[in-house]
């Protein structure tokens, strides 16, 4: 395996800052999701303080309104205001009041929340969508040598699943996060305004929990990395296994292959288990530490509910029928150092979680990191028009993946039109070799290749592949049509042409018994077709 690029070890900021590329263009819903769900919140909040009021202290206890809530609900301030206690038919004018309102406000809650989930998942998918074309277009455009030293496998992970991570990345690092943070601070202040002292108790409980969460942080890193890596292996065994299912069928070795995949399956297994039993270990320490201030909490507010208290944010608190500790108060205040320790419990899940997508994120921007050995030239010339034919000038050649020993030295001729020209040699002399060198997918280690006196290094790699038809000794073939396969490469070439190409690799006699001639599906790989067959299928496309 090659040597992973710096990208290998990115961090939670450097992830999310070379996400910058694919977020920009969606700012305008991330900045109306922000917008809805801070409005969300307020709305969520705001509900429960005055619904906790209405019912406990006004409808069970009542206790008369203020004037602000008798105008904001429509009531008459005469029977609900300017009174020692309610009577009983306003209480139950109250209570219904009180019911249509949580109805109508539940109901747009939940239509609220719904779209915003919708919402969030498109404009993610979208940012995943751009990484996804960005990866795939650098993994096509990569040498030969690139892919010959990385697992196809590795390739196919990185693009499909680390790519995914910039969705979980930004969703985890930060809408989650950001709307558990306004979560938090909301109720942190709403209960210093009850009281100092419970907002400096949950105060108190963060400090531990962000202790852990920095003494955690390292082994997050390290059993992340090793469970991707392990499941891009399990990857790798798939792929090559299916791949050589005829070879593993005809050496009878496919006991051989499934113990190798459950070996692997297992330290994948192994190691996700691992990293999950940390996150869940961190979650625990951040849970007892919120408990423990929740249970103080409840301590301090029964006696002040006793003791009819007067709150601390006197002014805001009698606006919600809070200006004493009462029942209300209690169930009120109660709610909200929940929402303390559940947005930090989440929050806790959250960081864990990140350790992991940072690394696999990581991972994903590798293969947009790798520089193509071959590329374009600064300025290209022109694909001349070959009349005097290719010349191979003193090329010489080594596989650098595989060690350094050369396989082609001072390798010199000239292959003029109108004439055939044969390669010949023993098996791994060259021969595959130089018509790679002549199409570029490698570039020469030294000496030159030249077209009518142009160095092809000095042409657009496109022309210069545009202008070649080549037969591999393996013949690919895709799961289309035989029609389709034949024009992989002239993807605008009419059926009439395609019929052509066939007859003259003499394809035409097999396509035309096939019971839906050109339009007959191969199946993976051209399963379908003898080798021979397939040979002329691809010879029938390099003629196109």
């Amino acid at each position: 395996m090659p040597k992973e690029s710096p990208a290998q070890e990115l961090g939670l900021v450097a992830a999310l800052w070379r996400t910058r590329a694919y977020l920009l263009p969606q700012w305008p819903h991330f900045l109306a999701f922000a917008l809805l769900s801070g409005l969300g919140m307020l709305l969520q909040i705001g509900t429960s303080l005055v619904g906790f009021d209405l019912l406990t202290n006004k409808v069970f206890l009542a206790q008369p309104l203020s004037e602000l809530q008798a105008a904001l609900l429509g009531l008459d301030a005469e029977r609900y205001v300017a009174v020692e206690q309610l009577a009983e038919d306003a209480r139950m004018t109250l209570r219904n009041v009180f019911l249509g309102l949580v109805c109508f406000l539940l109901a747009l809650g939940f239509a609220l929340g719904s779209g915003l989930g919708y919402y969030l998942t498109w404009i993610l998918q979208r940012v995943n969508q751009a990484l996804r074309l960005a990866m795939m277009e650098a993994a096509v455009r990569l040498s030969l040598k690139e892919h010959q030293q990385r697992q196809v496998g590795d390739a196919i992970y990185r693009v499909y699943q680390d790519s995914a991570m910039v969705t979980a990345v930004v969703q985890n690092a930060l809408v989650q996060p950001a709307v558990a943070l306004a979560t938090l601070a909301t109720a942190v202040a709403t209960i210093t305004l009850f009281s100092p002292y419970l907002g400096l108790l949950f105060l108190l409980a963060a400090v531990p929990s962000v202790l852990a969460a920095a003494v955690l942080t390292p082994l997050l890193k390290r059993q992340s990395a090793t469970a991707r890596a392990a499941n891009s292996a399990l990857t790798s065994h798939i792929q090559e296994s299916i791949a050589a299912a005829r070879l593993l069928k005809a050496n009878g070795a496919e006991n051989a292959a499934f113990a190798s995949f459950r070996q692997r399956s297992r330290l994948a297994l192994d190691s996700a288990y691992a990293l999950r039993r940390t996150v869940a270990v961190l979650s625990l320490a951040v849970f007892l530490c919120s408990a423990l201030a929740a249970i103080g909490a409840d301590y301090l507010i029964v006696h002040w509910v006793w003791a009819e208290a007067p709150t601390f944010g006197f002014g805001f608190m009698a606006f919600v029928g809070f200006a004493v500790w009462n029942l209300g108060a209690f169930q009120a205040a109660r709610e909200r150092h929940i929402s303390v320790s559940a947005a930090g419990v989440s929050l806790a899940a959250m960081w864990g979680l990140l350790q992991d997508m940072s690394m696999g994120l990581g991972r994903a921007f590798v293969l947009l990191d790798l520089e193509p050995e071959v590329a374009d030239p600064p300025r290209p010339q022109a694909m001349p028009a070959v009349r005097e034919g290719v010349a191979f000038e003193n090329v010489s050649f080594g596989y650098g993946g595989y060690g350094e020993a050369a396989v082609l030295r001072g390798v010199s001729f000239v292959a003029r039109p109108g004439t055939t020209t044969a390669i010949v040699g023993a098996s791994g002399a060259g021969k595959s070799t130089l018509m790679r060198l002549l199409l570029r997918l490698y570039d020469v280690t030294d000496g030159a290749i030249r077209i009518d006196g142009v160095d092809v290094r000095a042409l657009r790699l496109h022309e210069l592949r545009a202008a070649m038809a080549i037969v591999l000794q393996e013949n690919l073939l895709f799961p289309t049509t035989i029609a389709d396969n034949v024009r992989y490469a002239s993807p605008g070439a009419s059926d009439a042409q395609v019929a052509a190409a066939a007859r003259a690799s003499c394809a035409d006699e097999f396509i035309d018994a096939l019971p839906e001639g050109y339009d007959t599906p191969l199946g993976e790989r051209g399963a379908k077709l003898s080798t021979g067959e397939r040979q002329r299928i691809s010879m029938a496309r390099a003629i196109l």
